[in-house]
């Protein structure tokens, strides 16, 4: 094992920030802007784990475990006390240094983004990836659970997963935060009537900066 162990460090954010998160994170893993339902899968699952990113831990989203495996150098981990799985139809809780406490751990937001939707779509649970490309919060939580990746009844995950997801459709902040990624950048006030240039001075400040476009092919910009 050569993962580094980390303080466990509480990680939680706006409701805007995480939609912003998981639209960024996509659009930076898959190169397009995602859907208003694959973005309401993702989240619904999120706040189903981390309680509304109010247990979320060292940007680990949807509490994935920390398991030792060759090629690990440069991972980071944490330990989680009070950790429950349901076994054999039991709550079984444990404490670190139990293996079961362990979890992956990620500097920032945007590195957790990127590695639970790799997780998510190319390794062990990818054939739930079908749920999230298609907004389907129900079958994502079925599929999820023939893969292995909780111990809960299924009808509660699928019951909180909806709860989160339709409350998140139901809202606007996915429009918002897209809107702003894609309105063009502005520059401040544009005068209707602006005066004309006067004197040689002025000529040249209006025709400088289009010869910017002008220049000779091959000759770099100066920086």
């Amino acid at each position: 094992m050569t993962a580094q162990l980390v303080p466990t460090v509480r990680t939680s954010y706006t409701q805007q920030q995480m939609i912003e998160g998981f639209i960024r994170g996509w659009l930076q893993q898959f190169g397009e802007i995602p859907s208003k339902t694959s973005v309401g899968v993702l989240y619904a699952q999120d706040a189903l784990e981390t309680g509304s990113t109010t247990s979320m831990w060292n940007n680990n989203i949807g509490n994935v475990k920390y398991i030792p495996t060759a090629g690990d150098e440069g991972w980071f981990y944490m330990m989680l006390a009070n950790v429950w799985e349901v076994i054999n139809g039991q709550k079984v809780y444990f404490q670190p240094p139990n293996p079961a406490t362990w979890f992956r751990a990620f500097p920032t937001l945007a590195e957790g983004v990127a590695f639970h939707l790799d997780f998510l779509k190319n390794h062990r649970y990818k054939n739930a990836w079908t749920a999230v490309e298609s907004g389907n919060p129900a079958a994502f939580a079925h599929l999820l659970k023939l893969a292995g990746y909780y111990t809960a009844p299924e009808a509660d995950y699928v019951r909180m997963m909806n709860y989160y997801f339709n409350k998140y459709m139901a809202d606007t902040t996915y429009e918002q935060v897209v809107a702003k990624m894609v309105a063009p950048p502005t520059v401040g006030p544009v005068d209707p009537n602006p005066a004309p240039p006067t004197g040689i001075g002025g000529i040249l400040n209006v025709f400088t900066p289009l010869m910017a476009f002008f220049k000779p092919k091959g000759q770099p910009d100066q920086k």
